[in-house]
């Protein structure tokens, strides 16, 4: 449940029980103002109890979303300097690939070359 709904639902139950209280209550004016003024007092320490602690739950929440927005920056960095140098070992793989072909192509050719000569 959010703690809006939650600080809503306490409110109306004080409400309507302090309303309940007063018409039921077989008291004196002034025996009533002071149960009113006691209920009105733990109303308020509830009230902010329930704020401290839906502040508390907000400050969690938050820095959560900022540990995970920097774990992803972090993250994300690291991945990219993973990539460039993976990037740049491939194209160093690639070129002395392409360089041993040539001269397995070359030395095929001259191997030819020279068979075909020599018959």
């Amino acid at each position: 449940m959010s703690t809006s709904r939650t600080l809503l639902g306490v409110l109306i139950g004080l409400t309507a029980g302090a309303a309940i209280g007063i018409l039921l209550a077989p008291r004196s004016g002034r025996e009533t103002r002071e149960m009113l003024r006691k209920r009105g007092e733990t109303a308020k320490e509830e009230l902010s109890e329930l704020l401290d602690q839906g502040y508390e739950q907000w400050k969690k929440a938050r820095n959560a979303v900022v540990e995970r927005a920097n774990m992803t920056k972090a993250d994300i960095k690291d991945f990219l300097g993973f990539m460039s140098a993976e990037g740049a070992d491939l194209k160093d793989r690639i070129a002395n690939d392409v360089k041993s072909s040539a001269r397995n192509a070359t030395s095929a050719a001259k191997r030819t070359a020279d068979a075909a000569s020599h018959n």
